[in-house]
């Protein structure tokens, strides 16, 4: 019998180690863009333009090997099904392994076609983990079981993502950069967010009512389904120009966060992963407060509270819950390394900074040292990670 490879031994392993490369990667030719912008970069080419292309490159190339990383081992255990298969979690990996390659092919010999392959191919690895995931999902309601909203809600989000995803290539073949930002924008309201979202939803109560005294695990269905009602209405509120109800929107979104908040938060003594994962929730109603003020009062000044969103709050919950699956999964102790403590505090950073560059008229200079501070935090945490994920277990177990 041939032994698979241990990159393949399970379904975060492949996903994760692509993730934390192209994480890592894409701050650094960000960085090395805005470099560029001040005549001190290494002079990238620019087969489509850098300050277009970044934003789906972290939307679609970034965050969605570590959701599929994370969902492929928590959604049939969600549903109460068996673990998924070899046949579900490799297509998706190699998938994104193949965008990977296309995306740096393109970037440094300066080919579109090959970053747009790269963005096909990823459409290719939602598309079958979606048919896996519906098919569980049809299953448990010809069983009669559930349903399980969190399953439900994180399947509404990818599948939006994807239909994103395929307006983001669509509007790169055809240089229709307002489709591409509409792809964008409509990606982190209903795709990305909500992921997030949900995942802390279903994962902080769990994690804090087992190492926090007298916790209580708050976790009512109903914030869920305001949070996906107040997004929406958010997205319909831009389509029509009305930047007063999407202001409504994004205060609601940030009493409900804020709330959620609140009741998570723990009240005794409790460990790092999980001080992480509260304090990078944190981001979440200030983003969403500052968004409300933008659209209120300075629509330019979006860009302050998208970033506190993407950088803030998904670049926290990015560190937080891979080091806690990566720590878990590996056999090595549910503890924060330094490592990851450095590169969780320079995200921090590094949304302060890119906050004030924003108010700033996007300031160069700031956005430099913002992504300074990004890439001098997740080089490190991305290396660790990757070497983890390719050998074995440091307990000896499978997996």
């Amino acid at each position: 019998m041939v032994k698979s490879p241990v990159t393949l031994s399970a379904p975060h392993r492949l996903l994760f180690l692509v993730g934390a490369f192209q994480f890592a990667s894409v701050l650094l030719w960000w960085l090395c863009a805005l470099l560029d912008l001040n005549g001190a970069g290494p002079g990238l080419p620019q087969p489509i333009p850098s300050s277009i292309l970044h934003a789906p490159l972290i939307l679609f190339l970034v965050f969605p090997p570590f959701f599929f990383g994370f969902l492929l081992t928590v959604f049939p255990r969600w549903i109460g099904f068996p673990d998924a298969r070899h046949w579900v979690y490799v297509p998706v990996g190699l998938t994104f392994l193949l965008a990977t390659v296309f995306l740096w092919l393109g970037l440094l010999m300066n080919q579109p076609s090959a970053i747009i392959a790269a963005f096909t191919s990823a459409a290719m690895g939602c598309i079958w983990a979606l048919i896996y995931m519906g098919r569980l999902l049809i299953e448990e309601f010809l069983l009669m079981k559930g349903p399980t909203w969190h399953a439900w809600s994180i399947f509404v989000a990818i599948a939006l993502g994807l239909i994103c995803l395929i307006g983001a290539i669509q509007g790169m073949q055809s240089a229709n950069w307002i489709l591409l930002h509409i792809s964008n924008l409509i990606a982190l309201d209903l795709f990305i967010l909500p992921v997030f979202v949900t995942v802390c939803h279903r994962m902080i109560p769990f994690f804090a009512g087992n190492v926090v005294a007298d916790y209580e695990r708050w976790r009512p269905f109903w914030v869920l389904a305001i949070y996906w009602a107040a997004s929406i209405a958010g997205i319909l509120a831009y389509g029509f120009g009305a930047a007063n109800f999407a202001a409504v929107s994004r205060i609601v979104l940030a009493c409900l966060t804020a709330l959620m908040l609140w009741k998570w938060w723990p009240r005794a003594h409790a460990p790092g992963l999980l001080w992480v994962l509260v304090l990078g929730f944190a981001w979440a109603p200030a983003g969403f407060a500052l968004g409300a003020w933008f659209d209120l009062f300075a629509p330019q000044g979006n860009r302050a509270a998208i970033h506190l969103l993407t950088i803030g709050f998904a670049g926290s919950l990015v560190i937080a819950m891979v080091t806690r699956v990566t720590q878990g999964h590996s056999g090595r102790p549910l503890t924060m390394p330094h490592i990851a403590w450095i590169a969780f505090a320079l995200v921090q950073i590094a949304s302060v900074v890119r906050l004030i560059a924003a108010l700033r008229h996007e300031s160069v200079e700031l956005l430099v040292i913002s992504a300074s501070c990004l890439t001098a935090g997740l080089l490190p945490w991305a290396l660790r990670a990757i070497v983890i994920y390719s050998q074995p277990r440091a307990d000896g177990k499978p997996g």
